[in-house]
């Protein structure tokens, strides 16, 4: 399944994760939305927009029947 890959791809991103007190995780995934969950990330700054943008390219990426990308932060 589609939705496995990503779940590989944010295993290898959590030891940078990590380390910087950060965390991404999938709450739920029911097409046609994903909902991230994204911990430790200050609200609106650059890196903050980086990581969404590059979540939103492994969605449409690995799994294009996601066409909404959704977010949590905390």
């Amino acid at each position: 399944m589609a939705i496995e890959k990503l779940h590989e791809q944010l295993a290898t991103l959590k030891p940078v994760l990590d380390s910087a007190n950060r965390a991404i995780e999938i709450v739920s995934a029911e097409a046609p939305t994903i909902v991230f969950k994204i911990t430790g990330f200050c609200g609106g700054c650059e890196c903050s927009g980086s990581y969404k943008e590059g979540l939103q390219d492994l969605v449409a990426e690995h799994c294009p029947e996601m066409t909404v990308v959704e977010f949590i932060e905390s």
